[in-house]
């Protein structure tokens, strides 16, 4: 997936880090929520860390408050980067593309899709391709499945 904040194909990890600032008599608190690469994790991580020790103090509600999202976002940051961990180790898993007549069973519902590209002027090499990978089947299934309704249109 991209990385919310820096857009870079990376592992990337949902995340929601906190950070309140205590004004005496009242408070604001600030969130970050969102899909982040590693690098970008860390700095949201510091972003919100930093925050909370100089400036969450200040008020009664807001030095309970504080305590509160330090603890969660130290919790939040060590599954993050162990979730990081896990995925950069795990291999892809082997898909089998469908064939044949199971390839032409799955294509067929997506038919009126294909017609209106061909109307369109899409390549029909193109719809072919994109409709193998969207939809697991053989590239040589989705091209002939894409001829034989551009060739009946």
């Amino acid at each position: 997936m991209r990385c919310d904040h820096c857009s870079r194909s990376e592992a990337t990890v949902f995340v929601e880090l906190h950070h309140n600032i205590g004004m005496l008599f009242a408070r604001r608190s600030y969130t970050t929520a969102a899909e982040l690469c590693r690098k970008c994790l860390g700095k949201s991580f510091w972003h919100h860390t930093l925050r909370n020790l100089t400036l969450g103090w200040w008020g009664t509600i807001s030095f309970f408050v504080t305590w509160y999202y330090l603890l969660s976002n130290i919790v939040t940051y060590v599954q993050a980067r162990a979730e990081m961990g896990r995925s950069r180790q795990r291999a892809a898993p082997a898909v089998k593309e469908a064939r044949g007549a199971d390839a032409l069973r799955i294509l067929q519902p997506f038919e009126h899709n294909i017609r209106m590209q061909l109307r369109m002027g899409d390549d029909p090499s193109d719809i072919a391709r994109d409709m193998a990978r969207l939809h697991g089947v053989e590239s040589s299934a989705a091209q002939a499945f894409v001829e034989q309704l551009r060739t009946s249109a």
